[in-house]
């Protein structure tokens, strides 16, 4: 439970009750002395009794502002507490303690966002390292977070396998096997971290027999908890994510695309011809969040229609994918990677996707992507390779 949230109820309350209670009683004082014949009475009986309602009143607003703030920290409590729907899941267990470690890495991350800019931002020191060039880097947050996270799932799982972003690194992505396996990026969106943007979160996911299986995702800056378990439905604060309405075709969607770390003028000229064609065609607008773990949510809330990525080598990673994945999937979403058959289940290690609110509106971005990703040679074996 962040700290923030914590407080003392009951404190409230009895001083509320105090306060009311010694009012009355200094109010009933004070009529009582006035009503005695004195030769020079201090205060007459009707400022009296307005300063007894005074104090009255001052009692009953406390009492009342300490039940609202009873009701409302149970409100914000509750929005952290595992969905009941999710009970009775054969991975309770696994959701209880991802959230736990979801919500102590995102306690860790909200300090330098929300100090971002003024002058308390001088006392961090992100510590940043890069991966073989600039654009792509870890702060020491990340490094602490994924060592929180790893440490927490081994303490209650020591023989379950774990890929986590920054212990893999730019090294060759560890195989997915049959085992159980958590799949873990310490925060995703690690470039709107480091400059303050809200676009960013925790992210942990589990897989069992090479499928993922379950996801929890947590965004610190907007204090919002996705959950999500195969067969169980997927959830935000505690409410099941259920959008209204999931047939939207592409000249009203909102599309979103990540161009990634991919800088080479052939391959940047690709990306922009796709959002071209399709802002030409007719969308409502396009997006770039920064954080493919929240477009993954977003997609599933119906905040945004549809995400892809891939077009020019700039896929993501199983991190990347996981969590949010389960997520989408549960809400009602499809996504599939460019070439994918309906016959196949999509691959965490795919180098390109599609995940939108609906099939058709998946077909459409498809018949854009796909000619570029051609055109540059593209195949998901050499993709895999790179």
């Amino acid at each position: 439970m962040p700290s923030w949230i914590s407080g003392s109820t009951e404190s409230l309350a009895s001083a509320a009750e105090t306060l009311t209670a010694g009012a009355t009683k200094a109010a009933e004082a004070i009529t009582a002395s006035s009503n005695r014949v004195v030769a020079k009475p201090t205060y007459g009986k009707e400022t009296v009794a307005l300063a007894a309602a005074a104090s009255m009143a001052l009692g009953v607003g406390l009492t009342y502002a300490a039940l609202n703030y009873e009701k409302w920290t149970k409100e914000e409590r509750s929005k952290y507490d595992v969905p009941p729907e999710i009970a009775s899941s054969p991975f309770l267990e696994h959701v209880k303690l991802a959230i736990e470690l979801a919500l102590k890495a995102g306690n860790n991350m909200r300090s330098y966002c929300d100090e971002k800019g003024t002058l308390a931002e001088h006392s961090h020191d992100l510590n940043i390292s890069y991966k073989g060039k600039p654009e792509d880097f870890c702060t020491k947050i990340d490094i602490e977070n994924e060592h929180l996270v790893m440490e927490g799932i081994h303490t209650v799982f020591p023989t379950h396998n774990i890929i986590g972003e920054e212990t893999t690194g730019t090294g060759e992505l560890p195989t997915l096997t049959k085992y159980p396996t958590w799949i873990i990026d310490p925060i995703d969106g690690t470039t709107n971290f480091a400059q303050g943007l809200p676009m960013c979160c925790v992210s942990i996911g589990f897989c069992l027999d090479g499928k993922p299986l379950m996801g929890v995702v947590y965004a610190p800056m907007t204090d919002e908890l996705y959950v999500g378990v195969v067969g169980y439905g997927a959830f935000r604060n505690g409410s099941k994510i259920m959008p209204k309405k999931r047939s939207t075709r592409l000249k009203e969607a909102v599309v979103c695309f990540e161009f990634g770390y991919v800088r080479g003028k052939k391959e940047v000229s690709s990306m922009v011809k796709v959002v071209e064609d399709i802002m030409v065609h007719g969308c409502r607008t396009s997006r770039q969040i920064g954080s493919g773990v929240l477009d993954l949510c977003y997609v599933a809330t119906g905040r945004i229609d549809v995400v892809y990525a891939g077009v020019a080598g700039d896929g993501w990673k199983p991190w990347d994918l996981c969590a949010g994945f389960v997520i989408a999937k549960e809400a009602g979403c499809v996504i599939e990677s460019f070439q994918q058959t309906a016959q196949k289940d999509f691959d965490l290690y795919s180098k390109n996707h599609i995940c939108a609110t609906n099939k058709t509106l998946l077909e459409d971005i498809r018949t854009f992507v796909k000619d570029e990703w051609h055109e540059l040679g593209a195949s998901e074996e050499t993709a895999h390779k790179d």
